[in-house]
């Protein structure tokens, strides 16, 4: 994973937040998953793979391929067990809904081994013989369903497959065929689009109005001086740091006594840091043309930015590397 993988991993994996996910989602706000009923279930998954290519390289011996879910919770209400599970995308991959169809695959597969397992094992225990008959699924057996989110954070608007037919060529022979195919849908939730966010009631909502303004500079500064990030929890506040590569906000963040942290007050920082800024570096540029005026050395320029600036020599010599051609 990158970096903005990594940081949405760590901010959806809480209970509270994956529920909020999929109560806007797939519910339109109603509270149907529930934080405190989810179980952690992360799981790698191993597949035999069946390339005949692939395994005359390993000498005959049998492939395997290792998928790992990004997030994957349980969660049981009486006798129904479901299974959730988020993946997260910062990239537009074009054979995602391929991806999620096998991943869910997978899963199912997993299922209905453990449901054969365990019988075999029942019966082991007590002296019965294991015929393949076994290896079939019972008239009464059944699994548990499995839904999944995938969860596209990147910069630029999702231009890929959003189903399985999307990936289809059927071409103008194939007339009849599509309307025959099975397809498989995948959950889509782009959050760089204007999504309705008032079905969201978790901190992830003032994220995702965040992330919606990624490439507004501006509109993110006025975003962040509002009241509601006057009081942020500090996971969220770092989260937005990290998807919006914001180190500054990092810096001049406070933590108040109950672990929270103002946003507000640490943009108003940042302001009047780019101002002083601002303002050095028209001072350092009139103290450069006047140098360059009168034919003053390069080294009397130096002399004088430093003492007049109160600026160290080496950010004297960036001073005069970025205006001096210019007034030359």
């Amino acid at each position: 994973m990158g970096k903005y993988d990594d940081a949405m991993y760590r901010y959806l994996s809480d209970n509270d937040r994956f529920a909020d996910l999929f109560n806007a989602v797939l519910f339109d706000g109603r509270t149907v998953v529930r934080g405190e009923l989810l179980e952690d279930a992360s799981e790698r998954f191993v597949d035999v793979i069946s390339d005949t290519a692939l395994q005359a390289e390993a000498g005959g011996k049998p492939c395997y391929d290792n998928s790992v879910r990004d997030i994957r919770k349980r969660m049981k209400t009486g006798e129904c067990l479901i299974i959730t599970a988020i993946e997260n995308q910062n990239d537009i991959d074009y054979a995602m809904p391929w991806r999620m169809m096998r991943y869910d695959q997978m899963e199912y597969g997993r299922q209905i081994r453990d449901i054969i397992s365990c019988r075999r094992a029942a019966l082991e225990r007590q002296g019965q013989s294991v015929g393949n008959w076994l290896k079939r699924l019972r008239r009464e057996d059944r699994i548990s369903p499995v839904f999944t989110i995938c969860f596209y954070h990147g910069t630029k608007p999702w231009d890929g497959p959003r189903s399985l037919r999307d990936m289809m060529r059927f071409g103008k022979e194939a007339d009849g065929w599509q309307e025959l195919f099975h397809d498989y849908g995948m959950t889509l939730f782009c959050a760089g689009e204007r999504n309705d966010l008032s079905r969201f009631c978790t901190n992830l909502k003032l994220l995702l109005e965040v992330l919606q303004l990624r490439q507004d500079q501006d509109g993110l500064l006025r975003l962040w001086s509002g009241e509601l990030f006057s009081h942020l929890d500090l996971e969220t506040a770092e989260t937005m740091a990290v998807m919006t590569d914001c180190a500054d906000i990092l810096k001049r963040l406070e933590i108040t006594e109950e672990g929270g942290c103002n946003m507000c007050l640490a943009v108003e920082g940042m302001r009047r840091d780019w101002m002083a800024e601002g303002k050095t570096e028209g001072e350092a540029k009139g103290i450069i043309e006047i140098g360059m005026e009168f034919g003053l050395s390069e080294n009397d320029i130096l002399t004088r930015l430093q003492n007049k600036l109160g600026v160290s020599l080496q950010a004297a010599q960036g001073y005069l590397c970025m205006f001096g051609k210019a007034t030359v």
